[in-house]
């Protein structure tokens, strides 16, 4: 009998039911594996016989997307488990298993897992109920996927689409070039006002009406099929192989200068339109945004954004955002110095934002991790293991298991680092 075995299963919520007779059943049958940093564990497409759990150290799901890119869904910390929506029925998994650090790893066969399914009905009524964390937890992840498409106005893959009142995207083919610019690493021609023709151009224009001066313009946004994910830090700030979605997420009105994005597109009140106008003047410079943008461009269509919601009296979560977003501007620039700046003031924004979360469980707990983050990369240790014990101290924190995990590793990742500095 492997009493650490038991231990470790004992506190899983899928097993913690079990009577000790099973817990030492299961303990017998299960197998521990060291793995090295970056062994293999289980490949993409084989088929799954086992049950995965953590014992020690941490296990990364991750998924090949070009020759020499991936893209890691999820990291698995002590007492994770990986393998349960395939194990039951031994299918080939859609992602890949391997050891993110040296690790320890449970390993509990199909038949045995099987064999307790059939026997104890409590634990495959745990099991059921699990399983459908999965589903939501997936549902959550494909939400904050969708909901990034949208904020940074990618070309959403099928079947999504969207389609907002005013905004008309009509592919003409564009005959008369301005110049050539490279960007990222590719080359575009710039068309000012005119579409580009065809889904195997980069990019392509999209029409907006100015929510100020109701000039109607075009400009230029990247395909989804081109924005290709290398990694992503831990607060959510994303590096990306070819062309950045961020470098064209602010619409600038080329007439008025007016800067805004998806999030903050409403409509302008009557009493502050001449003041707006007047703000944008003294600070615009009469630069046109609409065709290919390199990261300095971005940055100034970040800054424009930000004095023109600030004036427009935009909510702080999206005041919030826009200072993030334009903090990891300057970390692709490793301007190390202004990246803190705007964390800052994204921390505070997103914090005074917390009190206005809607009663979403998932965006709560999503806030919570940004600003735990947030306070941990500003050196607010203390702060920040706040934030995560709040979030593994959620009433709803089984619903969405990914992000509770995360917390919990983070907090963990912090508390080591403590000890060792004392």
């Amino acid at each position: 009998m492997n009493n650490d075995i038991i231990s470790l299963l004992r506190g899983i919520p899928l097993f913690n039911n079990l009577s000790p007779v099973f817990l030492t059943r299961l303990s017998e049958k299960a197998t521990s594996i060291k793995f090295s940093k970056g062994k293999i564990i289980l490949e993409e497409g084989k088929s799954c016989n086992n049950l995965f759990i953590t014992e020690s150290g941490k296990m990364e799901v991750y998924k090949s997307i070009s020759e020499d890119a991936e893209l890691v869904i999820d990291v698995i910390g002590p007492g994770g488990i990986y393998g349960e929506a395939y194990v039951h029925d031994g299918t080939s998994t859609s992602a890949s298993l391997r050891a993110a650090e040296p690790s320890v790893i449970i390993c509990i066969d199909r038949p045995t897992i099987i064999s307790l399914l059939k026997e104890n009905q409590e634990f495959a009524k745990s099991y059921i109920r699990h399983l459908g964390s999965l589903v939501r937890d997936a549902a959550l992840k494909e939400s904050i996927f969708i909901q990034v498409f949208i904020e940074s106005d990618m070309d959403l893959p099928e079947p999504y689409s969207i389609r907002n009142h005013g905004d008309k995207e009509t592919p003409v083919h564009s005959v008369h070039p301005v110049h050539s610019v490279h960007t990222e690493g590719i080359d575009v021609q710039e068309h000012i006002g005119e579409e580009i023709e065809g889904d195997d151009e980069v990019f392509f224009k999209k029409e907006y009406d100015c929510p100020l001066c109701k000039m109607h313009f075009a400009t230029l946004k990247p395909r989804q099929k081109y924005i290709i994910t290398e990694r992503t830090d831990q607060d959510f700030c994303v590096y990306y192989k070819n062309v950045n979605p961020l470098f064209y997420e602010i619409n600038v009105c080329p007439q008025c200068g007016y800067s805004y994005n998806n999030s903050t597109s409403g409509k302008i009140k009557e009493e502050i339109s001449s003041r707006l106008a007047q703000l944008i003047s003294d600070i615009w410079g009469m630069s046109n945004y609409c065709g290919p943008r390199n990261i300095d461009d971005a940055i100034e269509t970040f800054k424009l954004a930000l004095e023109c919601q600030r004036e427009k009296g935009a909510n702080d979560a999206a005041m919030g955002r826009l200072f993030l977003k334009l903090a990891w501007l300057y970390r692709y620039k490793q301007e190390k110095e202004r990246e803190l700046i705007n964390l800052e003031k994204a921390l505070y924004y997103l914090t005074k934002s917390y009190d206005d979360v809607p009663e979403d469980p998932k965006e709560e707990m999503n806030l919570m991790f940004l600003l735990g983050q947030l306070n941990r990369m500003l050196g607010s240790d203390r702060e920040a293991v706040n934030w995560f014990v709040r979030i593994t101290q959620h009433p709803e924190k089984k619903s969405y298991p990914y992000i509770a995990n995360r917390a919990r590793d983070s907090w963990q990742d912090i508390r080591s680092e403590m000890k060792s500095q004392k």
